[in-house]
């Protein structure tokens, strides 16, 4: 499995635009599978419908 702080990264760097200050805010404490999802885009965003 990935390291955490490697995971947080990843997905502040892939997370969509309209996600990204919920993102920061919620970081810490948003589970490793969801971050998981960001990153490898099976996440769907129903704000920018990708």
């Amino acid at each position: 499995m990935i390291e955490r702080e490697l995971l947080e990264k990843e997905a502040m760097a892939e997370v969509y635009a309209c996600w990204y200050y919920d993102l920061a805010d919620t970081l810490y404490e948003t589970p490793d599978e969801d971050l998981l999802a960001i990153v490898n885009h099976t996440h769907m965003c129903i704000t920018c419908e990708r």
